[in-house]
């Protein structure tokens, strides 16, 4: 007899225990079905993050990566998350995928806290969304289509080449040879047919005007600061300028229907257009929030520098965000391609 609450009846509700019960109901198998990770699991030395300077960084494969993964650094990747999904007018890709013609398996490299992925699985739920990353900082409670592992992407991949999709967001200085470590192993891991997106920023800010000319003749310390980053990322062996150089990197591994977006990001509210101007003071805040943890790790490893020195330095660093009239923006690449 089926259970009924006397004040949420479940007569318009199209399950039932009798429906479910039923071993009449054949349950038929996905032959398609095929788990790569299965037998990998997480040790607890890797949920146990190393704590320097005052953060927690990864402690898989530690000091690969040189950003922090705690609360602060967590919550400033989910309101970037947010920012380019506006960027993006609410779309997830620009591969050319849609709820009428949905990828069958997902792979997003340096998943991060997992949003992207998490939303792919719940636009699509009939596809496989994998994310990888070092540190398992993504949620527990996920839609049951997505699933998510520790993994150094810059290290040889351990699956077939069966992805539909596979995508990259934001992983400045992450990699010391895109081209090589990513795009050239996404090509041999997608299925014929399937795509690779790439979403990136590099570091230097661009200007349509003499403003950025005049700020960096002026010594301003924020574009003093990217440069610097930029620098610093060179003695670590990290790329961080991805953005210009991904449609020729695509196609000089054999993807072919490359094609480009660039979207401007401003530094702050300095555009009068009131979209771009709430885009801008939505990037300054991010940028405020993450200039600690973009630093640290990064200045005091290979310029020897003390956490004191770094946060002294970034008062200025900061105070100059507010600067109107440095009419910069940080270039976002869109780029596809396809393998034949």
């Amino acid at each position: 007899m089926p259970f009924v609450a006397t004040d949420r009846p479940l007569e318009d509700f199209q399950f039932t225990f009798e429906s479910y019960l039923d071993d009449s109901m054949r349950i038929e198998p996905d032959n398609g079905a095929h788990d790569v990770y299965d037998t990998k699991s997480l040790t607890d030395s890797i949920a146990m993050f190393r704590e320097e300077l005052g953060r927690t960084y990864h402690a898989y494969r530690a000091g690969s990566y040189h950003f922090p993964n705690d609360s602060p650094e967590t919550e400033r990747m989910e309101q970037q998350y947010e920012l380019l999904k506006l960027v993006m007018d609410g779309r997830l890709h620009l591969a050319p995928f849609s709820r009428s013609n949905p990828p069958r398996k997902v792979l997003d490299i340096a998943t991060g806290t997992g949003d992207w992925a998490i939303e792919m699985g719940d636009q699509y739920p009939e596809a496989e969304i994998i994310g990888t990353d070092l540190s398992p900082i993504q949620p527990a409670f996920v839609p049951p289509n997505v699933r998510f592992f520790i993994e150094d992407s810059g290290e040889d991949w351990d699956y077939t080449p069966t992805f539909d999709f596979i995508h990259t967001r934001m992983t400045i200085s992450c990699w010391s040879d895109m081209r090589r470590q990513i795009i050239q192993r996404a090509f041999d891991h997608l299925r014929p047919g399937g795509w690779l997106e790439c979403q990136e920023m590099p570091i230097e800010m661009a200007c349509d005007d003499d403003s950025l000319d005049a700020a960096r003749s002026a010594g301003h310390p924020f574009v003093r600061w990217e440069d610097e980053f930029a620098a610093v990322s060179r003695l670590a062996d990290r790329q961080a300028s991805i953005g210009p150089e991904l449609k020729d990197w695509m196609r000089e591994v054999g993807f072919v229907d490359v094609s480009e977006v660039m979207l401007k990001i401003p530094i702050n509210g300095w555009p009068r257009d009131p979209r771009l101007k709430h885009l801008g003071m939505m990037w300054q805040r991010n940028l405020l929030e993450g200039m600690s943890g973009f630093s640290l790790g990064m200045f005091s490893r290979f310029l020897g520098r003390t956490v004191e020195e770094i946060e002294f330095a970034l008062v200025d660093v900061r105070k100059s965000l507010f600067d109107r009239n440095l009419h910069a923006y940080h270039r976002f690449y869109v780029v596809i391609g396809r393998k034949p």
